[in-house]
């Protein structure tokens, strides 16, 4: 998976905003105004070397997976490590793992807002029903678009 190809995704989810509050390196994806991913754009920063995904998980989840892939998952320092994690692209996790830890962290983010704030086709509640508001299949490499 590509840097594009994940920003297209991240940006397919319902009410997705792109935002560069900490310079035009380092892109945040919001849903109403809260991070759930974080995406450096250059290949070195403070979430480590190459390219690379910082989300917000639950913190059983963080535990799991630093032991199944060590080395590869790790805190996203300076954010709370008990719920933020960092990983490569491209590396020993699996497309479709990164794609469900991205949806897993936007609704982790969108279950704990208000009510007003949350997106329209999202559950008002984690238990309700309704229709999946993530990119249906990851972006391919035809609908990556350059981002800023």
């Amino acid at each position: 998976m590509t840097r594009d190809e994940l920003i297209s995704g991240a940006l397919a989810f319902a009410g997705a905003a792109e935002d560069y509050p900490f310079g035009d390196d380092l892109l945040t994806v919001k849903v109403g105004g809260k991070v759930f991913a974080w995406i450096p754009l250059d290949n070195d920063g403070w979430l480590g070397q190459g390219p690379r995904m910082a989300v917000k998980l639950p913190a059983g989840l963080v535990t799991e997976l630093r032991h199944a892939y060590p080395g590869q998952v790790r805190p996203a320092r300076p954010l709370d490590q008990r719920f933020w994690v960092t990983f490569p692209l491209g590396a020993a996790i699996p497309d479709s793992e990164i794609w469900e830890l991205l949806t897993l962290s936007y609704h982790e983010v969108v279950a704990r807002l208000p009510r007003s704030r949350r997106p329209i086709d999202h559950p008002a509640t984690p238990g309700d029903q309704a229709p999946a508001t993530g990119p249906a299949t990851p972006a391919g490499p035809e609908a990556s678009a350059p981002h800023r």
